[in-house]
């Protein structure tokens, strides 16, 4: 009988040297790289959620284990995965029956809710931006660093923003309101150009940031210091688009190898959370 084994993700039966899963496209782990857990489903506080390293999370286990892995001590955060918390200054998400509610509690003891619906995907992502929205803020980025000269750009507008609020404090909560918008703008800035990219034959590319990977079939995404540099950043020639196409006949950038590599570097610890200051937070608006 021929040796198989089982998908971490949703159990299907997987022969050992298969890459991806062919119930579910998971990433497989292979003997040779099991050590490393790369590409190992991640097995933190939700278990068996299938959530690993280069996933945006979809459910609410998926997300308690993608705050787990980053270490981040939600109570102290004010974020609240998965209960209905009712004491103010709170953001959390809960299920009700067959709906998913997206809430914020404000300072005054009154709620905000973001989302009351059944898609769970939706609420799911909802309260994981708001919560890389806060770690930005913090300039904690478990999503990835802004490069050095947007960093620049970003602490030069700190230090105009710190002054403003000195000078004129009666609208220190407008300006950071503006500094976080401002987090927010560099991120997008950052990575607007990311996605796939054909330009050469054979083979096909991915763009992450300032950095370009390469897929010729064999390779399986590697970094390459090749890219379409003059034209790419208008998405008029050579850009194919954001989410991942298997027509394309090539592997998929966000669950390869490379990607989890990605992921790991911008993997946060407890100690990146310890001067956290939920004060910090407007909790006086409804988001």
């Amino acid at each position: 009988m021929e040796n198989r084994d089982r998908c971490p993700r949703c159990g299907a039966m997987v022969r050992p040297n298969e890459k991806f899963c062919n119930q579910c496209g998971a990433p497989l782990t292979s003997a040779g790289n099991a050590a490393d857990g790369v590409r190992t489903a991640y097995s933190g506080a939700g278990g068996n959620s299938g959530w690993q390293p280069g996933m945006r999370p979809r459910t609410i286990e998926q997300l308690r284990d993608f705050c787990d892995y980053n270490g981040m001590p939600l109570e102290r955060m004010r974020f609240f995965v998965g209960e209905d918390y009712q004491e103010p200054r709170a953001f959390g998400i809960y299920r009700e029956g067959d709906a998913f509610v997206v809430y914020k509690n404000k300072d005054d003891g009154s709620r905000a809710v973001r989302y009351n619906g059944p898609d769970e995907a939706y609420a799911v992502g909802e309260l994981y931006d708001k919560l890389l929205d806060e770690c930005h803020k913090r300039d904690i980025w478990p999503d990835g660093r802004p490069s050095g000269t947007e960093m620049a750009e970003l602490e030069k507008e700190r230090k105009a923003a710190k002054r403003r609020m000195v000078a004129i404090a009666v609208v220190g909560a407008l300006l950071m309101g503006t500094l976080g918008f401002i987090f927010m703008k560099l991120e997008a800035k950052q990575h607007a150009n990311d996605g796939y990219y054909r330009f050469d034959t054979p083979g096909i590319y991915y763009c992450y940031g300032d950095d370009w990977y390469y897929d010729d079939g064999y390779n399986d995404w590697v970094l390459t210091d090749r890219g379409p540099y003059d034209n790419y950043s208008d998405r008029s020639a050579y850009y194919i688009g954001d989410s991942y196409d298997s027509r394309w006949g090539y592997s998929d950038f966000q669950a390869s190898d490379a990607w989890a590599r990605i992921e790991e570097e911008n993997r946060t610890t407890p100690d990146h959370y310890n001067n956290w200051d939920a004060g910090e937070t407007d909790w006086g608006t409804d988001w």
